[in-house]
């Protein structure tokens, strides 16, 4: 999935070669770039796909494991890391990742082995006078907000084009407010029943609020992604919520002195979970490559810490391995990870239900077009009418 300049490729790239000479087995490797799966579903039907494909698990999934178009990788955990003293796959990379990977109606649940973790989590600046210490709580974090104002710089960036992104704020706080599952219970419902919960409405109110208080940069609803990405990282906003790529991608814009730190989503209750968002990306076999054998091989063998290590020292991601030490600017998302219960963005769900049903509607709470209330009565007929369309 990467292009052969990347940094991610030239972590696998290393591996490869040095695979290839302790094993013997010669790899033919094709960089793709994010288009991978396009090329490995066109070949399904000539029976010409690769024997080890890499991607997120919201793309193997959906292409390939939803038709049972991949092998199960359950055996690969049981493997010997080469160089490890025995230990397995399977205990250096921790099973949270692979229990919240959804199966999309296939038959197989471990379709994939991660490589590298991607969460989403809150950015800020460690080094910013203003809120030095990451809320916890909905109403610390509203609190810095006030702080923000009153210092005469935004609280909150965002871009109003990136409804991808935007939608992070809904997915967490109805997932503080009505608990995990809530976001796919949501759009799942064919009825619309469940929008009528508290907890939605709730959600939609606190969202109308940061708009209605200010608190998200001036000019956000008419920017292009990554305008206010930027600006954040050139301290005109305290805090992003985004991927963990927003480091690397905001380095160069970064005000001197800028300390990138990260906090977990707060809670907006006692009682609220603290799942963190956690995006896998790994290695996945198709049914009908030829070599599966040594594809299984190399998962193992790429599991070694100082191979993983490379995701961290050269490409500056995070490993799946927690014993890798992660790069100066993920420590605090390291930390994320390892101290929350793990969850999937929209608690998995993907596709046409997100683009169609909900962010359709989405933009004009998050615009500021209509008020909650609004909101929640026109997407519950918006959903319900994208589940009648569907049949």
């Amino acid at each position: 999935m990467w292009t052969e300049t990347e940094p991610q490729a030239q972590v696998l790239k290393t591996s490869l070669d040095a695979f290839q000479k302790d094993t013997g087995v010669k790899v033919n490797v094709q960089w793709q770039g994010r288009k991978v799966l396009d090329k490995v579903t066109a070949g399904l039907l000539s029976n010409d796909v690769p024997d080890l494909v890499d991607q997120a698990y919201d793309g193997l999934g959906p292409a390939l494991a939803k038709t049972n178009q991949l092998e199960d990788l359950a055996s690969v955990l049981k493997e010997s890391i080469p160089g490890e003293d025995g230990k397995t796959v399977g205990d250096v990379i921790p099973a949270k990742y692979f229990d919240v990977l959804p199966t999309y109606g296939g038959n197989v649940k471990t379709y994939m082995v991660p490589y590298t973790i991607s969460n989403v989590s809150v950015f800020y600046n460690k080094a910013n006078k203003i809120a030095p210490e990451a809320p916890k709580t909905w109403d610390e974090l509203i609190a810095n907000c006030k702080k923000a104002l009153a210092a005469n710089i935004a609280c909150i960036a965002s871009d109003g084009d990136a409804t991808w992104a935007n939608s992070y704020w809904f997915d967490y706080l109805l997932n503080r407010n009505g608990g995990d599952g809530s976001f796919a219970k949501l759009l799942e419902d064919k009825t619309g029943a469940s929008w009528e919960d508290p907890a939605v409405l709730k959600t939609a109110q606190q969202i109308q609020d940061l708009i209605k208080s200010g608190y998200i940069i001036k000019g956000y609803d008419a920017s292009k992604y990554p305008e206010q990405q930027n600006a954040w990282a050139a301290d005109k906003a305290l805090y992003y919520l985004m991927g963990s790529w927003a480091p690397a991608e905001t380095g160069k814009y970064a005000a001197e002195g800028f300390d990138y730190g990260a906090f977990n989503f707060p809670t907006t209750s006692a009682s609220s979970t603290t799942a963190n968002d956690s995006i896998a990306f790994g290695f996945a076999v198709p049914k009908k490559a030829k070599h599966t054998d040594e594809a299984k091989q190399f998962i193992a063998y790429f599991a070694n810490k100082d191979r993983m290590g490379e995701i961290s020292t050269v490409a500056n991601n995070l490993s799946a391995r927690p014993d890798v030490e992660a790069p100066a600017t993920l420590k605090d998302v390291a930390a994320i990870l390892a101290d929350n219960p793990t969850r999937l963005p929209n608690d998995g769900v993907s596709g046409d239900v997100v683009d169609k049903g909900f962010n359709a509607t989405f933009d004009k709470l998050f615009l500021g077009k209509v008020s909650a209330e609004e909101y929640v009565k026109e997407a519950k007929s918006a959903m319900v009418a994208y589940w009648n369309a569907k049949g």
